[in-house]
């Protein structure tokens, strides 16, 4: 015997995703893209200079760590980049979750993605006052790319907001998820 009504059973119908929300998925794919460009030509670029900030921490810690030596600090330059670029790619693919149910008008990650939207806006704008001081390349296409990709994701949220997008989220906010 059941004991639930027929109408809670039912899921809700679906509402088809507007063009707005598949846009601001695309072009939050592309800020992730972007995102891993910025973190390979970053780490590629500290990769190349990992003897320039060992020697400076080694110049830093030496009065108080004397026992250490300058390749221990190599060392750990070369595991910091590493483990920056593994966390990074895990924050990459997470946010590429995160795409996928702002795709299913999951309401929480629009907002995941507003917070997200000002960071890397604040980010581009630090990158944009900075760029005179660019050196190489790596730097150069580290600084496009934060750039670019607060564009995209300035873009995304826009069309996450508009009317139809607004009541997208609105309506899968109060289905019945199974």
């Amino acid at each position: 015997m059941n004991q639930w009504p027929a109408s809670a059973q039912q899921p809700a119908p679906a509402v088809a995703t507007p063009v707005d929300v598949r846009t601001a998925c695309q072009l939050w794919w592309g800020a992730v893209v972007l995102g891993v460009v910025r973190l390979i030509s970053g780490s590629v670029t500290r990769y190349g200079h990992r003897h320039t900030i060992a020697r400076n921490i080694y110049d830093q810690l030496k009065t108080q760590q004397p026992q250490t030596t300058l390749a221990t600090y190599e060392l750990m330059v070369l595991v910091l980049i590493v483990l920056s670029v593994v966390f990074g790619l895990g924050l990459a693919a997470a946010a590429l979750g995160v795409v996928h149910q702002l795709r299913l008008g999951r309401l929480w990650a629009r907002a995941i993605f507003d917070v997200a939207t000002v960071v890397l806006v604040l980010g581009a704008v630090n990158v944009m006052f900075g760029l005179g001081t660019v050196s190489g390349l790596g730097e150069m296409l580290t600084g496009v790319a934060a750039i670019l990709q607060a564009v995209l994701a300035g873009g995304a949220v826009y069309l996450c907001h508009r009317t139809d997008s607004a009541i997208y989220f609105r309506a899968n906010g109060r289905r019945m998820q199974r």
